[in-house]
């Protein structure tokens, strides 16, 4: 009888000190709650956003503001450069095509958007580092102008 005592016993100290080390944990994790008046934002996200397109333009002027003006003839000039690391210049060229891509981008139809961001993603792997194709830019704008001259644009 005296082993059955000794196993009771050893069972019920046990149980004691998991018990007390659950309400020490359970302690410890209130300090670190904060309480009402504590309670603090969450820091923003890093991630970069793409532009909201405000829908200002239609397909048609989308392929107005994208087509007219000399934008295209300097992507068209820039294309080569993507398919090498970019210097000094040519990461100034690179990013003013982003970056007025991206202006277009923000009044655009969501139909140019998808197209718009074809063009521009070449030059944005290159900004990045990375070896983009030339052709992509290339197939990107002819594609972009069929589906304007089917959509009436005439320039």
């Amino acid at each position: 009888m005296s082993t059955s005592k000794n196993w009771a016993t050893a069972a019920l100290v046990s149980c004691a000190l998991l018990l007390s080390g659950c309400a020490a944990l359970e302690d410890m994790a209130s300090d670190f709650a904060p309480s009402g008046e504590e309670v603090s934002q969450a820091a923003p996200s890093p991630v970069v956003e793409a532009p909201i397109s405000t829908g200002e333009y239609n397909l048609v002027e989308s392929c107005n503001a994208f087509f007219a003006g000399p934008l295209v003839e300097g992507i068209t000039t820039l294309a080569p450069a993507v398919q090498a690391p970019l210097d000094e210049n040519l990461t100034g060229l690179a990013s003013d095509v982003s970056r007025n891509i991206g202006l277009i981008i923000g009044k655009a139809d969501e139909v140019s958007i998808a197209h718009l961001e074809a063009v521009r993603a070449p030059f944005d792997q290159a900004l990045d580092g990375s070896i983009a194709r030339p052709t992509a830019v290339t197939d990107a704008i002819d594609a972009y102008k069929d589906t304007c001259t089917k959509a009436g644009f005439e320039g």
